[in-house]
């Protein structure tokens, strides 16, 4: 049975979900992998998709420590959370047909521009006294209305 390996997020998201593959394809998280026995497998990334010429999908995966993540709701606590079985035993690949949901453990911080933001500079360009106090970030720029 031939396989097809597949690496590259952009080809992966033609045989997951985008979400799924487009998220966890390269990247470094915090995820889960609700699997039909109940388990959660936690994982940091996914390293690559292979699919089979009669069509079941692999997925490999870099396995995340085992144990309830920080912070999670109290509902999904008393589920049974898979990892590494060892320090360093990281490599997993998963049965695509065994994974029930996708879930993702690191809070989204949505940062939304707010229309009251302002701060008044000097007639010479100088920051006032309190923000000045604080520091400043290289390179970053603050702008509201006018």
């Amino acid at each position: 049975m031939p396989w097809t390996r597949i690496t590259d997020p952009n080809h992966a998201a033609e045989l997951l979900p985008a979400w799924f593959s487009g998220r966890m394809i390269g990247e470094r998280g915090s995820f889960g992998l609700l699997l039909t026995t109940g388990d959660v497998m936690r994982v940091t990334s996914i390293t690559a998709v292979a699919q089979s010429s009669e069509g079941t999908q692999l997925i490999d995966v870099l396995l995340d420590s085992a144990g309830v993540p920080q912070g999670v709701d109290r509902a999904w606590q008393s589920k049974h959370y898979l990892g590494a079985p060892i320090p360093g035993a990281t490599l997993a690949t998963v049965n695509a047909a065994h994974v029930v949901a996708l879930i993702e453990f690191t809070a989204a911080e949505l940062v939304e521009p707010t229309a009251d933001l302002a701060i008044d500079f000097d007639d010479d360009g100088e920051l006032p006294p309190e923000l000045e106090a604080m520091g400043t970030v290289p390179a970053m720029t603050v702008s509201g209305p006018q």
